[in-house]
């Protein structure tokens, strides 16, 4: 059994939610504090959180303080190099001290793991840092995966925050023995995507066409070119030609939370060198942008002031001007979707697709590789080694077919 408890910031008002798993099924009540003071909703939490404790019956010896509680009682200015220093003190410190020099969402991730699973498991007992063994870490690996029911891939990246906050502490002097070096990573789950084929896609977009022609948009490109997310939304106006029909992606947008804020990271760089690549533009999808173009220019016109001139760079804005958020892909996929009684897949699963048919179709390792920006082709194959062995049936076939026993 295990409970949390902690309150989150949605639109305008902090949520009260609180967490409740049992034989691995977890439970969440939450409802809004109808405020926007974060420590009135830190109060009102303690509230909720007892009334959910009664309407659960769980007992008082399996109360669990709240995330912002805890983190009121760690001392959040503390030395590093003191060696009487707590785990968690330092573990914070550490992270804090990444700041700016970490790119914003890899400091964001980490920070939302430190606040959300490790403070709140080794606070309990509070070990000094150089107390902290193996076995302290291979028991709270065991507690979020049996108890919390959270991922592999998960607990992953909670074992490499780890592992840079243990390596860091023997290199400043604070431990001599690094634990870490001992601990067993739990293995990568590979997720197998939920694809469609070919005719599943043209049905779907000649549905969507005339449903949201702004989801239309996105989902077009996405399907026609295996985009990333963040490469779609990255696109601007400058890369792309329509004198030579190149589409180049060199530009990505994100989005991360920073200080219960969520914010858009703009930036010149893709995933990895690898995903700075360039496309021909098929016809149907020249004609596509150009009449975007258009309509951009005459929204421009028609709001005058009210047009939101700090995005035209970008190609996919909203009627105002503004960026189209990353939410506005999933969720709006995913509803679309359900609204049809569509078969159900990610947005990200568009890519996927895109891959599936290239491998389907024979298309080379090397060339589907390029085509998605992987940095190498074993990544093409990791990823899509399924694909790949449905396209060589025919090869396979061929070989049966002369030496068949």
């Amino acid at each position: 059994m295990y409970t949390s408890s902690y309150t989150r910031k949605r639109g305008k008002f902090y949520h009260l939610v609180f967490e409740y798993i049992k034989n691995k099924k977890k439970t969440v009540k939450s409802k809004s504090s109808k405020t926007d003071n974060e420590e009135l909703a830190e109060e009102m939490l303690q509230t909720f959180a007892e009334e959910c404790r009664k309407f659960f019956g769980i007992p008082d010896d399996k109360k669990v303080s709240s995330r912002k509680s805890i983190l009121k009682k760690i001392d959040q200015n503390v030395n590093l190099f003191d060696k009487e220093i707590s785990f968690c003190n330092f573990i914070l410190g550490y992270v804090k001290m990444r700041f700016k020099t970490i790119d914003d969402a890899t400091y964001s991730s980490y920070l939302s793991n430190t606040k959300i699973s490790i403070l709140p498991y080794f606070f309990k007992e509070n070990k000094k840092l150089k107390d902290i063994n193996v076995f302290d870490i291979q028991k709270y690996y065991f507690h979020e995966l049996n108890v919390r029911c959270v991922s592999a891939n998960t607990v992953i990246h909670y074992h490499n925050l780890l592992s840079l906050t243990f390596k860091y502490a023997q290199k400043i002097g604070i431990i001599t023995i690094n634990p870490m070096l001992n601990v067993e990573k739990p293995k990568k789950v590979r997720y197998i995507a939920k694809v469609y084929n070919h005719e599943q896609i043209k049905q779907m977009l000649e549905i969507l066409k005339r449903e949201d022609k702004a989801l239309y948009l996105g989902v077009v490109i996405t399907s026609y070119f295996g985009l990333r997310r963040s490469e779609l939304l990255g696109l601007k106006w400058s890369a792309i030609n329509f004198v030579d029909n190149t589409m180049s992606i060199i530009h990505t947008v994100t989005e991360t939370n920073l200080d219960g804020k969520n914010i858009l990271i703009k930036k010149d760089k893709t995933k990895s060198p690898a995903g700075l690549r360039s496309f021909v533009l098929p016809g149907p999808i020249k004609e596509l942008l150009l009449e975007l173009k258009e309509e951009q220019k005459s929204n421009k016109e028609r709001l005058g002031k009210g047009y939101y001139t700090k995005d035209e760079e970008y190609v996919y804005v909203n009627e105002g001007g503004e960026l189209h958020k990353p939410k506005f892909l999933t969720n709006g996929f995913r509803k679309f979707l359900a609204k049809y009684n569509l078969t159900h897949i990610r947005f990200h699963d568009l890519r996927h697709s895109c891959a599936t048919i290239l491998c389907e179709s024979n298309v080379n390792v090397k060339d589907i590789q390029m085509f998605l920006g992987h940095s190498s082709a074993k990544t093409t194959m990791d990823i899509y080694v399924h694909q790949m062995n449905k396209s060589n049936l025919s090869t396979v076939s061929i070989i049966n077919e002369k030496i068949g026993i």
